[in-house]
């Protein structure tokens, strides 16, 4: 019987934690400014704007446009110039959230995602323009 708690309770942790529909992803984000961070260390920063379109920047790199939907259990982005889409699991972690790469295997950290409120600063040859 110990047994059978023991292995409920180290089961619980992922069954609490139901992954995001697009509509409480959008209620979470939109007309937000998150950033994603891995091991501790933010390396991106997403606007979320209206009709599901984001604006997204690798730390110190200039911004691509782009926008977001639901596939299955999954909300992928598809951004300008890129040719295949990035698929998360996403969850809710109190105010953060946790992704999770669709294609990750099981037990691999998830990248945290928090709102800050520094504005997108975007780098590269049209800024201001």
């Amino acid at each position: 019987m110990r047994a059978l708690l023991a292995l409920f309770l180290t089961a619980a942790p992922a069954l609490a934690d139901p992954l995001l529909t697009a509509e409480e992803f959008d209620a979470l984000t939109l007309g937000r400014t998150m950033t994603w961070s891995e091991f501790g260390t933010a390396y991106g920063v997403e606007q979320y704007l209206p009709d599901r379109k984001v604006r997204w920047t690798y730390t110190g790199d200039e911004c691509k446009t782009g926008s977001w939907y639901q596939d299955g259990s999954a909300i992928c982005f598809q951004y300008e110039g890129d040719i295949t889409p990035d698929c998360w699991e996403i969850t809710r972690s109190g105010p953060d959230l946790l992704a999770r790469y669709t294609t990750d295997p099981p037990g691999t950290d998830p990248v945290i995602v928090t709102e800050t409120t520094a504005p997108l600063a975007c780098f590269g040859p049209e800024v201001g323009v």
